[in-house]
């Protein structure tokens, strides 16, 4: 019975004895750098994750850009000028006001004809700049195509006189002399305003009135605007 006490003994030391110390020491330092592979593979993973989000971010952005602004003018294009202006009647059925006023450019073609496109564009961005300057809400400006440009106006400013006053502005502003590779353009535009009477004035109604109204004032020969 002793013995085989003792035998079991001896067998645990040699279990226990120099080489497995060695093969404890070795995967002991395997699992620590595995640790540290894997420490390094998670921060990578962390850091790759980080870009993408990132570059998803401006990729994202950029679709919006392209999406919802004239590549041109940088002003909000014709779908998103429709979305704002849902959003200020759908504000006009809560009592604040809303107004359109639509910005038409004279004689426009006739610059493309004369002096190129790259002449037309230069006075286009030009335009926009001038419009952008004066819009009380940049995203409530838009270039909606060609020479025509809309502007949306809420609550105060779209009381009757503070809006012909807004018009004046702009009309002032887009009539001041543009230079272009040594030629002088002297631009003009025609103004009609609109103005959402009730809640129940719908986007194509407000419009075309605006419409209507701007070209009323295309056609007087004594005024660009309405007085």
């Amino acid at each position: 019975m002793s013995s085989l006490v003792i035998g079991a003994e001896f067998d645990l030391v040699a279990a226990s004895g120099p080489s497995d110390n060695r093969t404890q020491r070795l995967e002991l330092e395997e699992l620590l750098t595995l640790s540290g592979i894997f420490s390094l593979l998670l921060a990578a993973l962390a850091c790759f994750g980080g870009r993408f989000a990132l570059s998803e971010r401006r990729t994202r952005s950029t679709v919006e850009r392209v999406a919802y602004l004239d590549p041109l003018t940088s002003l909000p294009n014709r779908r998103l000028f429709d979305e704002r202006l849902s959003e200020a009647l759908a504000d006009r059925r809560a009592g604040i006001a809303c107004a359109v006023l639509l910005i038409d450019l004279d004689h426009f073609k006739k610059v493309n004809d004369t002096l190129g496109h790259a002449a037309g564009d230069a006075l286009l961005g030009e335009v926009g700049r001038r419009i952008r300057s004066v819009a009380p809400a940049i995203n409530d400006c838009a270039r909606l195509g060609g020479d025509e440009f809309a502007l949306i106006l809420r609550g105060n400013d779209a009381h009757e006189f503070t809006a012909r006053g807004i018009a004046l502005q702009l009309w002032e502003q887009i009539g001041r002399v543009v230079e272009f590779r040594g030629e002088v353009l002297k631009p003009s535009a025609s103004i009609g305003i609109a103005f959402a009477t009730d809640g129940s004035t719908r986007s194509s109604e407000l419009l075309e009135a605006a419409d209507q109204d701007m070209y009323r004032n295309k056609r007087s020969a004594r005024s660009r605007i309405a007085a």
